[in-house]
Parts: structure tokens; C-alpha cells; sequence
């Protein structure tokens, strides 16, 4: 994995037998610019780089998503288009295109290629086109957690990952046409504030996130943002950022080599100490333990005590 200051992203080779999937993925990444950062990220090979002035065009397909940020895109089927965060940017091969964030903002983009018969297909069909490159969907964590989820497998590069990385595009793919189907029966504008706070949550994970400042940014006082949460998730905010970091931490626990300490960091907890105590207060078992006996086919020998878990009041 290659990293920068603001992003890392992998290319991968691709054989004959990757294709008998009927998509196959060519490289992920993610990238969080700050204000007035270069654009795009540098050390991306010849066929993907590219500047305002020229543009470019891709020989596959890309799916990126803006989750913070703001910015604006242009393509010749599609013309110009403001982009903001929980837009999705559909890149379509043989169509020219730029697009870049607003200096004063910057963004946080994750993206995927990929390319094979299926993504043809989709596009003979309709259910991809060049003039619906920019579909905004708004801000929705399962999508962020599956881009995720590809970059760990990608990362691991474990026995069958590619064939797995190629199912979660696949999930993406249809995540963003069932959601773009629904947003003309989207729901009241309470739960739409919900379902933009959990896909905030998923998608910094990974950093340390005040509840109350989240509710600030998502304009409502946090008592009003804490009763409606709880309504609509059945868990107080911190109870299921709490949740969510678990689950990640699990998922990393069994599906990558990284360390305790590692894990801690890529899932928001304050230090290996704090995470190991909460692990084992959840589970009944350390997180090497958990490995063990995920790894050893022994994970139904405990149970995750998920109803008794304490909500933190003091957030």
C-alpha cells in the first residue's frame, strides 16, 4: 500500500483467471485533503494521473466518493457539476473528464477501479451512463465501510482476496442504485440527520470524534441529535460508535495481521490499554485471544455481550 501525507491507494496486476469473475478490481484507495493541498495525490502511475488544465481519460471504470468537502466535476456527456460531500462521481471508460475540491475546503475522496464484462454490461443496459456520472446519494456508511473493507483485504493481500474485493464492488454497485432509487421516497428530515451521523461515524473511525461537535456540524443541539439517535437506532450515540468500533476491530483482528496496538489506533480508541480492556469487556476474551480462536474455528465458544453494554454518559 502506497501512503502519503493525505492518502494511500494500491494498483493491482490483474491475470486471466481474476477475470472469470466478470469484474475484476485494478486498484482502491482514499485520500483526505486538507485546504489547498495539491490535487491530485502524486505518485499515481501515467494512466491515472492527471491536472485540471488536460483531464483525463480512463481505459475502465472508477467509482469515487466525495464524504467531505466540496469541489466541482466536468466531463464532454455530462458538462460541469458542482459536487458536494455525499456525491458520487461515476467515470465511465473512453469518456474524457477532471474534476477536482475546492481549494478552501479541500475533501476526503475514496475511490475504486475496476473493469470486466459485467461493468460493460450494466453500461449496455443503462444501469451505468456517461450522463449520470455525478448522482449525489448523500452520505451513506455502508458504502463508506465497504471502500473500507476493500482496502484491508487489498492491504492483507490474503489467498482470494481479489475475488472477494470484486464482490464488495459489486455491493457498491448496487448499494448506489438502491439508493439512488429511494432518495425520491426518502424519509423525514429527522431520520436523513441520522443516517448522515452514522455515515459520519463510519467514516472517521479512525479519529477521534466529539459527538458534540458532530451534532454541531450537523445543525441541531445535542441533546435533541442524542433523543433522536437513540429513536431511530435504539442506541445512544456513543453506544453505537462504541459498536461500530468493535465490529471494525473484530473484522481486523480476523481478517488481517495487524497488532493489537495497530488496531487500536485504526479504530479510534485512545490506547492499546483502553482498547484490550474494552475488548475483553465485551467479549470475554483478549483481542490475540479472539484471534486464536477465530483463526482456530473456535468463535462460537463465546458470545458478544452486545445487550449489556453501558452507555457512556459522560459523552
Amino acid at each position: 500500500m502506497i501512503r502519503t501525507d493525505y492518502s494511500n491507494f494500491k494498483y493491482l496486476t490483474v491475470a486471466d483467471a481474476d477475470k472469470i469473475w466478470g469484474l475484476h478490481v485494478t486498484g482502491s484507495g482514499t485520500a483526505d485533503l486538507p485546504p489547498h493541498a495539491p490535487y491530485p495525490p502524486t505518485r499515481h502511475p501515467d494512466g491515472y494521473m492527471f491536472d485540471w488544465t488536460h483531464g483525463r481519460i480512463l481505459p475502465e471504470f472508477q467509482i469515487l466518493y466525495i464524504t467531505r468537502g466540496r469541489g466541482v466535476f466536468e466531463s464532454e456527456a455530462c458538462g460541469l457539476k458542482k459536487v458536494e460531500e455525499g456525491t458520487v462521481l461515476m467515470l465511465l471508460p473512453g469518456v474524457w473528464h477532471r474534476y477536482m475540491p475546492d481549494p478552501e475546503t479541500g475533501w476526503k475522496e475514496h475511490w475504486v477501479s475496476f473493469d470486466g464484462r459485467q461493468p460493460a454490461e450494466f453500461l449496455r443496459h443503462g444501469i451505468l451512463a456517461a450522463d449520470r456520472a455525478v448522482l449525489d446519494i448523500g452520505l451513506d456508511e455502508g458504502i463508506i465501510d465497504l471502500y473500507q473493507r476493500i482496502l484491508e483485504r487489498i492491504d492483507g493481500e490474503k489467498i482470494g482476496f481479489k475475488e472477494i474485493v470484486a464482490a464488495l464492488v459489486y455491493q457498491i454497485l448496487a448499494r448506489i442504485h438502491a439508493v439512488e432509487k429511494s432518495r425520491r421516497f426518502q424519509g423525514p428530515e429527522a431520520e436523513s440527520l441520522v443516517q448522515k451521523a452514522k455515515a459520519c461515524m463510519t467514516d472517521r473511525i479512525g479519529s477521534h470524534v466529539r459527538l458534540e461537535e458532530l451534532a454541531y456540524e450537523l445543525g441541531v443541539g445535542y441533546s435533541r441529535f442524542r433523543r433522536l439517535f437513540r429513536h431511530y437506532t435504539g442506541l445512544a450515540p456513543a453506544q453505537y460508535l462504541l459498536q461500530l468500533r468493535l465490529n471494525r476491530a473484530r473484522d481486523l483482528l480476523t481478517g488481517t495481521s495487524l497488532t493489537a496496538k495497530e488496531i487500536a489506533l485504526l479504530t479510534g480508541f485512545e490506547s492499546q490499554f483502553y482498547f484490550s480492556k474494552f475488548f475483553r469487556r465485551r467479549t470475554g476474551l483478549s483481542p490475540i485471544r479472539f484471534r486464536e480462536y477465530s483463526r482456530g474455528g473456535g468463535r462460537n465458544e463465546f458470545k458478544v455481550q452486545g445487550s449489556k453494554f453501558k452507555e457512556e454518559r459522560s459523552i
